[in-house]
């Protein structure tokens, strides 16, 4: 099982786009003529709390909407929003890239439900709620 965490964080989603430099970016991808910048990151589970919290504060809503960060290992998720922090299982879950999570077999599935009410509270579509890769080991963005 790996020690760190990747997490997958949009520019648009930070104020200070200097945050970056904070993390080790293992891969950037540009979408839109390269306005979104999608960071692929790696933390060391000794950094994890400390990395949470700087992306949690740097959050924008500049753009009317709201966003999250994943951080994840083969165990364990962490879904940042601005306004709360999910600490989970990743046991039981089997991502699908962009279709609502399936949490049938999730081991703490009411937690991760609770989770998934609270993003579509915020107006985040079912096609972005897919939140982990389908396979930490063998991930792709």
């Amino acid at each position: 099982m790996s020690n760190s965490y990747h997490a997958v964080i949009i520019n648009l989603s930070q104020l200070n786009k200097k945050v970056f430099k904070r993390f080790t970016i293992i891969e950037m991808k540009k979408r839109f003529l390269g306005i979104v910048k999608l960071y692929k990151i790696a933390i060391p589970e000794s950094e994890i709390q400390e990395a949470v919290l700087n992306i949690q504060a740097n959050m924008s809503n500049k753009l009317k909407k709201e966003w999250y960060a994943a951080f994840y290992n083969s165990e364990k998720a962490i879904i940042v929003y601005r306004k709360k922090i999910f600490e989970l299982s990743a046991n039981g879950i089997v991502p699908v890239y962009q279709q609502l999570l399936d949490t049938t077999n999730a081991v703490e599935k009411e937690r991760w439900d609770e989770m998934i009410i609270y993003a579509k509270s915020l107006g985040i579509p079912n096609n972005q709620l897919d939140f982990l890769p389908s396979n930490f080991l063998e991930e792709n963005y």
